[in-house]
This record gives C-alpha cells, sequence and structure tokens, in this order.
C-alpha cells in the first residue's frame, strides 16, 4: 500500500466496503459479515461434458504481465472500484490471447490459479470463453480483464457455484464494431458479489444477462456499462429466485455520454421470491447526457403465480413440480442467449440438475 499512488491510496483507505459498510455501491452487499448458512455445502459439479466441447487451458498457456499501472489508469465515471484496486496491488497477473487458440469453446477454472487475468480478442472468430468461478473461499477480491479489438467477437459464459466467499471485479473493454455476449449463471453460492463494468466504443454491441438461484446468504451483483460513443447497444438482464432466507442484490447503471448519440440501452432486473424471510434488492439506474438515444429500465419483484400452479395440479402435476416447471421457465430466457449449441445445451441440463 506504500508503494501506491495518491489515487490507488485513497481507493483502499476511503472507500474499503469491508470497513466502510455504507458506501453507495456495496451498502447491500455486507460483505464485513462472515455467515455460512447451515443450507450451504461445497458441491462438486462434473463438468465433463464440458470437457468433451473445450480446451481447457494451463498456467502455461499464459504470460506474466505487470498490471500494476492499470491502478492509475481509472477509466469509467464513477468511484473507482476496491475490487479492481486492491486486487491490482496484492495479486500478481496473467494474460491470454485467446487468437492463439483455434477451439471454439475454450475452459479456464480460476480456482486453480491466484492470479489477476487479462484476456484479449483481436480477431471476429467466434468463440466462447468458459469461465468457472466455483467452490471459492476466498475474501480477497480478483480482476478479470477482457480487451476486445475493433470488429472482433467474444461470448463468456460464468459458472459461478458452490462458493463460500468469491468477490471479483470483471472489467470489458470494446473497441469499436466488437461484439461481447456475457452470460453469468449463479446458483449454491453462500456469499458472493461480482462487480460488471464496461466500456463501449463505436457501434459495439453488449449482451450482459445474469441468472441466480438456490443461493444461501448474499448473492450481489454490480453492473456500470458506458457507452462513450454514437451507436452503442447494451443489453442488460438479471434474473433471480430467492428462497430460504436468502439475499439477491442487483444495483446496475447505463451512463451515456453526451456525444453517444444513437445509443440503445436496455436494463432489466426481475427477482421471484419463494418465501417471506427472502429479500430481493434491485437498484436499476440511468445517467444520461445525450438527447437522442433510447434507454429503458426496470424492476420487478414478485411470488410465484398461484393461478398457474393451480392450473398444473388441475391437470395432474404435483405442486413441487409445477413451482419447478414455472421457476425454470422464469430462467431459461437467460440460457437462451447463449450462441454456442453445446453450451447451451450444458447449462440447459444444470439448470434441470439443480433447480
Amino acid at each position: 500500500m506504500n508503494n501506491l499512488s495518491s489515487h490507488g491510496n485513497k481507493i483502499l483507505k476511503d472507500f474499503n466496503p469491508f470497513e466502510n459498510f455504507k458506501l453507495e455501491n456495496y451498502k447491500y452487499a455486507q460483505l464485513h459479515k462472515d455467515n455460512t448458512s447451515q443450507n450451504f455445502s461445497d458441491l462438486s459439479y462434473d463438468l465433463n461434458e464440458l470437457l468433451k466441447i473445450s480446451l481447457k487451458l494451463q498456467k502455461t498457456d499464459f504470460e506474466e504481465i505487470d498490471l500494476n499501472s492499470k491502478i492509475d489508469k481509472w477509466i469509467f465515471n464513477s468511484v473507482d472500484s476496491y475490487f479492481r484496486v486492491s486486487s491490482l496491488s496484492n495479486r500478481s497477473s496473467l494474460s491470454l490471447n485467446l487468437d492463439n487458440f483455434n477451439q471454439e469453446v475454450v475452459l479456464i477454472d480460476v480456482n486453480q490459479f491466484n492470479e489477476n487475468m487479462l484476456f484479449t480478442k483481436n480477431n471476429n472468430k467466434n468463440q466462447t470463453l468458459i469461465l468457472i468461478t466455483s467452490n471459492i473461499s476466498n475474501p480477497s477480491p480478483r480482476s478479470l480483464f477482457f480487451d476486445l479489438a475493433e470488429n472482433s467477437n467474444l461470448e463468456v459464459l460464468q459458472l459461478a457455484l458452490s462458493n463460500n466467499k468469491s468477490f471479483i471485479y470483471f472489467e470489458i473493454n470494446q473497441s469499436d464494431f466488437s461484439k461481447m455476449n456475457f452470460i453469468t449463471f449463479q446458483s449454491n453460492n453462500n456469499h458472493i458479489r461480482n462487480e460488471y463494468y464496461a466500456s463501449l466504443g463505436e457501434k459495439c454491441e453488449l449482451n450482459l444477462l445474469g441468472l441466480n438461484f438456490k443461493n444461501n446468504f448474499i448473492n450481489d451483483n454490480f453492473s456500470y456499462i458506458q457507452h462513450l460513443k454514437p451507436s452503442t447497444a447494451s443489453n442488460e438482464i438479471f434474473k433471480s429466485i430467492v428462497d430460504n432466507g436468502a439475499i439477491t442484490n442487483f444495483q446496475g447503471k447505463i451512463y451515456v455520454d453526451s456525444i453517444a448519440q444513437k445509443t440503445d440501452g436496455y436494463q432489466m432486473s426481475r427477482s421471484l421470491l419463494l418465501d417471506s424471510k427472502s429479500k430481493a434488492n434491485n437498484k436499476p439506474e440511468l445517467e444520461i447526457y445525450a438527447d437522442d438515444v433510447k434507454c429503458s429500465h426496470g424492476s420487478t419483484v414478485a411470488k410465484l403465480n398461484q393461478d398457474q400452479i393451480y392450473y398444473f395440479k388441475t391437470r395432474g402435476i404435483e405442486e413441487q413440480t409445477a413451482k419447478d416447471i414455472l421457476q425454470k421457465a422464469f430462467l431459461v430466457e437467460i440460457i437462451d442467449s447463449l450462441q454456442n449449441k453445446e453450451i447451451k445445451d450444458f447449462s440447459m441440463n444444470l439448470l434441470d440438475n439443480l433447480i
């Protein structure tokens, strides 16, 4: 900390959410609490089906890189992320050029690494990166960066399963005409927070979609998407199902610069509460400085439709089966957004097994 710049030191001192519990971007995350739910178990998942259709990358595929210079290069129009500064100052980093691999699907088990990671993509070949951020029990934040060159495209599937404590900062930087499809699948977690920051160049497209269900304590997602140039599009949808006294949080902002005319930004958060003990905190936000844009946001919190459950029961379907069907139907939109068919089929089977 003593070797950091004044900016880095200020973020670590004045914006530490583990000590300052009232910071705006963290006030629902309750990072200072240490609670392992009785319902939490560190489950293992059979990922053999994924390994059949993907190339699992090893540490030897990466190169060491010094990302300390990034600490003073905060590019977003908001307060800097404590997760970002903390991870860059406390962890070493690795880089990976995804263009070096011909496989359509590559897989990385993040829990097998201690480092931050920088992923670069320069060509427009369709490629899916599977990020397994599962079975983590470490309150020390980590950062994952994605740099997409002009005209490149990338799909990312994040599998966040059975984490006791996992706090991750994601940063997506898209150059002009690039496309990113980012899907996060979250289940059976005790206490997690994911921060998704994205900066879009001219005529970029970003889909950021997430689902979470059957979590045990606090499941927290924060996003900040900034449109800095004209004719950009972002589509953000987060869906959660909350039960057993768990808490789910979503806070997201779409920022539109004054020169980013023709921006198309959509943000929606939807939650289903299955009991009276659980909570859903949703806070979608817009900050717009351009006048020729198409931006909207919304949030809903609801319960399962009892009329629909009654309808299933009149057709001879048991009540619990009816509830499972309705929950799956609520979440399936997120999985349908996956472009790779084999990965979509895997995710659908995973949903069937966990719901």
